[in-house]
This record gives C-alpha cells, structure tokens and sequence, in this order.
C-alpha cells in the first residue's frame, strides 16, 4: 500500500512538472528524508483547507536517534469537516529530519510524517512545520538525552462515540501510563476542545486505578454542527503529555411548544400533572429538557421527574405542593431544552393552607436573673404557627402579651401586648426581660385574628442569680496538711453557692479566694455539676508560713445579705432580720474578730463606715467564717449585688516530725518532762501538756498507753509565740512495737491519723505475758505522708510509780 501511494505521488509529481506546476524546492519526490528541510514534496493536490491541525504523536524524542516521532497534520473544511486531497508540507528546522508518507491527504484528511533527530544528538528543540496555502501550523518537539522514546509516559484519549448531540453526549477517556506501560493513578489530566462546539463536564480530572480520567462530552449548543477536537493534556516527571481526538457535533432541531397544568389553580397541599409539548422531538432525534420551580428549589414542592431525555411530541410531568402556598402565591416553573434558547414557562397558583396551631418552642435562656445582677437579664421567647399539616406558616400576626408582670418583668421593653408577623419558618418571636423579684413568667400567644387559636409558653423562670451569705458554703480537702516544711503539699477548696432560695448560682459566677500563708488560685468560676453550682480552687503551701502553722483561706463573690423572709413574698420587708455586713478582711488568728495590727484589709470598693446591725436572729449569727469588719457596715439591708458574700476557713500546716504528748499521766513519775503549748487562737491561750520522752510507765500486768499525736510546732519565743498543739499530717501511720521477750504491745487505735484541724489521740495495749518478766521497752513511731518518722520509747515497770508526775 504504500509503495502504490509513492508510485501515485510520483505520478502526480511528473504531471505537475510537465505542466510547469511545481515551483521552488519541493524536496524529493519519493518522498525520502530531506535534512532540515520540506519532506513532503511539492504542494499538489486538488482541494483547499480553511484550518490545519498539527499534533504530535510525543513531545519528546531521544538524543540516540534510534528512534522517530509521528507528525499528523489534519486538513478541515470551512464545516470543520476533514478534507482529503489537500496538498500539505511538513518541515523541522534544527537539524532534524522529516519523513513524510505522500504530499496530499488521504481519505481521512490525514497526512503523516516520521521525524527523526538527523546527525545532531544535542539536547534542543526541533520546531517541525506544517503548510498548505496560507495556513502554518508549527509544534515543538525537545531532544532529551540518553532517554529512549519508549520510556517515555504515554498519554492516549478514545472517544466512546465519534458523534455526539444534545441527546446523545460522549464519554471522553484518557489514558496515562508510565514508562513501563503501567497505569498512573491520581494524576491530573486537563480537557478541552479547540473550537468550541462541544463542552466537557469538567475541565480537569484525576486518573483513577486504572490510569484513566473519564469526562462527559456535549455539544455546547443544541443548535451548532460541525467537527471538532477534544484534547487530553498530561504533565508527569516534567514530561507534557498531549492527546487529540476528532468528533462531529449534530444539530438538534427541537422547540418547546408548550407547558401546560391540568388544574388552573392547585389546593393547599394538592397534586397535580403538567405536560411539556415538543415539536420535532423523535426517537432519531431526542433531546434533553430540564423543568425548574421555585418552590421544588426551596423545598417546597416536588416535581418528577425534573431532567428527561424526550422522543415523542408530549411528556407529563407529577407536580405536587408540600408548603410552596404557604409561602407564595404562585409557583414559577420554566422548560428548557439543554443547549439551546427554546423554553416555556409556567405560573401555578397555589392556594394558602389554614392556620390551624400554635406551638410554643422554647425560651432561650430558660433561666434569667434579677435586673442588675450582672447575669442573663433577657430570654428569647419562640412561638410557631402551624397549618393542618403540621408545616409553619408564614406571615400570620400573633399577639403576644405576658401572664404575669411580677417585679417589673417585662415583654419587649413594655407590658403591652406585642404583635409580630411569623418569618418565613413560621415562627416570631419576643424577647422577656427580668424585674427585680424571683417569678416564673409565662407569655400568652394568639392570632390576631383568632383568639381561638393561642398557646402558653413554659420553662422560663427568674431567679436571684447572687449567691447569698448562709447559701455560700466552703469546705477544704485536708485540713491539716504536711506543709509547715515541705513546699508545694497540695490541698483544694470548694465552694457550693446558691442564692436565697437555695437554688444553684449560674454557671461562671467568679469566685475570689485570698490567704496570708502559701498560694492559692485566684479567682474560680462556678460549673453546674449535677445541678449543683459549685468550683474548687487549688492551694500549695509554700511562705509565708504563719509562726503556728495556721493559713486561713478566705473566699468571697458578690452576692447578698442574707434575711429571713417570715412572709414568703422572696423580698426583705421592714422588720425582718438580715445580716448586715461589713468589708472583708484576712483574720490570721480565725478567731472572728478584726485585729487592725495584723489582719489584712481585702479591697473590694465598699466604702461603707457605720456600724453593723445585730442581726436579730441567731440563725443569722456571724462567727470566724464570715469575716466582718466593725463600723464598716451601712445598717441596712444592702440588696442583691450591693455586697459581698464570704467564707473563711482555716488549714494546719503541719510538721513532718511528731511531738507525741501524754493524753494520761497517772503511770509516769516526778521526771516527766512538762512543756506549755498555745490551745486557741491567741498566743495567751496556753495549757501544760506532758512530753513522751524516753519516760517510764508504771501499772499492772498490763495496760494502755494514751497519747496526744500533735506534730512538732516550734512557736517563737522571740516573739512571745509558744509552740502550738497542732495535729500530725492527714495520713500519719503510727506503729507499735516491743524487743522483749514476755511483752506484747497492741495498737489500740488512732491510726491513720483523720483530717482534722485537732491533735488527735493513740492509744498502744501492752501485756506481760511472762510472770518472771516485770519489766519491757515499747517503741511507738509516727511515720508521716512524705516517709518521715519519729520513734519514742517508753519503758513498762510492773508496780507502783515511787512518785507521782505534777500536774
């Protein structure tokens, strides 16, 4: 075959010569390679190109030169039709070489060319050419070194039809492989189309497993013909990839002669059908029609089906109404052929449902506070009006008016009633704002024009918000702590807050803790847990340490005074009995009274300076946890958020080494060793206690052993501070034990020693067992929480003691 094309090229080459026809260099008329020049020969041929498509087979070729690269030029008619019998030329400039198969285009409108890199094996870029008449075409081919062709990616592109319509669009597959023909996933290929008749669905995509992108090709109008190009493009290891593929695009001549309903207007909630009248529409020539609505795009109505492929002159459609009279009069639908300028349209009127109910939603919060409190003042009341169908409705007025004006509560600032239209979700809505008394509120709502038709809201109520002073509890981990040597033994606070009426404070009411010794956190919110309002704030000990081990910790919250409502309206009247109090203040010695030489003052911007009510109840007494300033006070029942509640607490620090005491002395002798420790808050408050110190016990054959487990303050006597009776750490372990033989030793008790701000007791049994022993050692040890241990003896005499220990 090809030889018989060379023969009727030459044939044609002698014809044109003999005539005068062949003008210039036209290269060899075998079409042979010609080194950098025009291999096709003359241009002949009988017919003339409007456009010229040049593509090659790679965009690169390897520097070996063993190897060629195919160039297709494709002659098209004015119809982007291909054109056979067009005289084309195809060059390479750069030392390249062209070999081309023929001068005129075959049957296909194709003419082919093998380009090859001639004697240059340098790395550069070959320019090839193509020319018939007027029209050039060029493309760039790059010469890479030392890589064959054939380990070259490939990029290849097939069409599932060659003719597409607007009924019967494409599937446009490429396909990626690598250099050992294996299928490249998840790489980006790019679609186009030269002329612009047809469009794909996507512009890009990615190969899957199998190395293909699939995209859909249509035409662009249902109107245009033609032919056209849809290109592949590729980039992988910065090799570009390109692949083309020719298709022809058939014209779909069909309008849309009507778009009718079977009813003129539809009922609330009702169906109907709708017909789409086509003319020219067959089974040879379908077309797709798209049907929009309004209300099917907001959900309002339903349409099927909305997309169809249509082959006869009419086609019904099912429309059906699910709140689109609800929300407009009409509904706007619109036919249209896909890809082309006929459309129909159609407006359905569509009755409105009747109200049938309203329905309370919520109120958000459902929980607000005294005007002023600082917390939530307003809720958000929700009500919705509902047709028989359950489905909001809008633009419905709705009165709505509160049950109760209790403190000053009010209804969208006022206390007349307040009419609203429901939005588009059926619902209105009014906002609630707080007075100055506890209450739950309730909001009546109706129609405007229907009295009948109303509902009540629920759930919102007003609470004080404030905690109040016999409501604000605090309470610690451990009361008595290995700290006095240690830094950084931990211990935790809890607050409880509710107000008045004993209801749960909100969730991030802030908590102030203050202390004269070690560290604590500063300020704590409050969380709802369980419905109880409470927070715990973290302390460490640390310095200062007071001389006798004791920190108080104070916490305070704006809040209120406390008063007992004998009449149960939830306001304090005249004659009931309140707590009047005054600034808070740090006592170090917990003993309830304000020593202006030591404690500390708290800062709180409470001016006041007369003097403090009695409180004229004693549930309302004041002691050591609610530390109160004299003469700072206003004499009068300040009210919600004018002061501040407050708790104080005290923690031992205690020492790590034990000073165990005589709890009974009635078995010691005149050696016992006395030592006069402070008993209460004040340094004068002293008592003599007696030391267990290497003493000797006198009794029976047996007996018990009591002892006071205080811990080892040493006071100040530089100062005029004896040591304290403090107890030993939470979790001291006392142990008893005995070297001699015929003696058995018990502990009776006291162990471990329990959370308490008290020296605890211990008691240890002994018992002669042996009647030729009379006398033993028993060794008592208190081990505190961090490992430290302290060990007395104590020597058992059977008899009486020669002397007696003082008093």
């Amino acid at each position: 075959m090809t030889m018989f094309r060379r023969l009727l090229s030459i044939m044609a080459l002698l014809v044109l010569a003999a005539c005068g026809g062949a003008g210039g260099d036209g290269g060899s008329p075998f079409g042979g390679p010609v080194p950098g020049g025009d291999g096709s020969g003359s241009d002949g041929g009988t017919a003339t190109a409007t456009d010229l498509v040049l593509v090659l087979s790679s965009p690169t070729i390897a520097s070996t030169g063993a190897e060629t690269v195919t160039a297709t030029a494709t002659a098209l008619d004015a119809n982007r039709n291909a054109l056979a019998n067009v005289a084309i030329s195809i060059s390479v400039d750069s030392g390249g070489v062209a070999t081309t198969d023929g001068t005129v285009t075959g049957p296909e409108g194709t003419l082919s060319s093998a380009i090859g890199i001639g004697a240059d094996s340098s790395v550069r870029t070959i320019t090839v050419t193509a020319k018939s008449g007027g029209l050039v075409r060029t493309a760039p081919l790059r010469v890479q070194e030392g890589v064959s062709s054939g380990l070259l990616p490939t990029l290849d592109i097939a069409l599932s039809s060659a003719s597409i319509s607007s009924a019967a669009p494409a599937t446009v597959t490429a396909t990626l492989r690598d250099a050992q023909n294996a299928p490249l996933a998840g790489q980006l290929v790019g679609f186009s189309v030269v002329r612009g008749l047809g469009v794909t669905n996507v512009r890009t995509a990615l190969t899957r497993e199998d190395g293909t992108a699939v995209v859909i090709l249509s035409p662009a109008s249902s109107t245009g013909a033609g032919a056209d190009e849809v290109v592949a493009t590729a980039s992988v290891a910065g090799a570009a990839l390109s692949a083309t593929r020719g298709f022809t695009v058939q014209a779909t001549n069909v309008t849309i002669t009507s778009f009718t309903s079977a009813v003129a207007t539809l009922g609330a909630y009702g169906q109907t059908s709708m017909e789409v009248g086509l003319d020219g529409a067959s089974v040879g020539s379908p077309v797709q029609v798209t049907v929009s609505s309004a209300c099917v795009t907001a959900g309002k109505a339903t349409l099927s089906p909305t997309k169809f492929t249509a082959t006869t002159a009419t086609v019904t459609l099912q429309y059906r109404d699910i709140g689109c009279g609800a929300v407009q009069a009409a509904d706007a639908l619109q036919a249209v052929i896909d890809g082309s300028a006929s459309t129909a349209s159609l407006a359905l009127p569509i009755a409105s449902p009747v109200v049938s109910s309203l329905a309370f939603i919520s109120s958000t919060p459902e929980q607000i506070y005294l005007r002023g409190s600082g917390f939530a003042e307003s809720s958000s009341v929700i009500f919705e009006v509902r047709d028989a169908n359950g489905s909001p409705l809008p633009n419905v007025n709705v009165a709505m008016r509160l049950l109760t004006l209790t403190g000053g509560v009010t209804i969208d600032g006022g206390t007349a009633d307040v009419i609203r239209a429901s939005d588009a979700q059926g619902r209105v809505t009014v906002r609630v704002n707080s007075g100055t008394l506890p209450t739950p509120v309730r909001v009546a709502a109706s129609l405007q024009n229907d009295a009948s038709i109303a509902t009540v809201s629920s759930n919102l109520s007003v609470a004080v918000g404030l905690p109040s002073q016999l409501n604000f509890s605090l309470s610690q981990g451990t009361k008595n702590i290995e700290g006095y040597n240690i830094d950084g033994t931990a211990n935790t606070y809890q607050i409880i807050a509710a107000d008045r009426s004993g209801n749960p404070v909100p969730a991030g009411t802030s908590i102030n803790f203050v202390t004269e010794g070690g560290q604590v956190e500063a300020v704590k919110q409050t969380q709802i847990v369980g419905g109880i309002a409470r927070t715990v704030a973290n302390f460490v000990s640390s310095e200062p340490r007071p001389v006798d081990g004791r920190v108080t910790i104070t916490s305070y919250a704006l809040g209120e005074e406390s008063f007992l409502d004998t009449n149960g309206n939830n306001v304090r009247d005249a004659g009931e009995s309140f707590q009047d109090l005054g600034n808070i203040f740090k006592d170090r010695n917990f003993d309830g009274r304000f020593d202006a030489v030591v404690d500390e003052f708290v800062p709180l911007e409470v001016d006041n300076a007369s003097a403090c009510a009695a409180p004229g109840n004693n549930l309302l007494l004041l002691d050591a946890s609610i530390p109160s300033m004299p003469a700072t006070c206003d004499g009068a029942w300040s009210g919600a958020g004018q002061v501040y509640a407050r708790r104080a607490t005290e923690t031992v620090l205690s020492t790590s080494a034990a000073r165990p005491l005589w709890a009974s002395t009635s078995g010691l002798d005149a050696s016992c060793q006395k030592i006069t420790l402070q008993v209460g808050p004040n340094p004068n408050q002293t008592a003599p206690f007696t030391r267990v110190a290497g003493d000797t016990w006198y009794g029976g054959s047996s007996g018990t052993l009591s002892f006071v487990v205080g811990d080892a303050n040493p006071g100040s006597l530089a100062q005029g501070l004896p040591p304290r009776l403090n107890p030993m750490a939470a979790g001291t372990v006392i142990s008893a034990s005995t070297p001699t033989t015929g003696l058995t030793v018990t502990l009776g008790g006291g162990s471990p020693v329990p959370s308490t701000t008290e020296a605890s007791l211990a008691a240890v049994a002994y018992s002669f067992t042996d009647a030729t022993v009379s006398s033993g050692v028993i060794f008592v040890t208190f081990r505190s929480p961090s490992g430290t241990g302290t060990t007395v003896s104590v020597t058992v005499v059977r008899g009486a003691a020669p002397s007696a220990c003082p008093n």
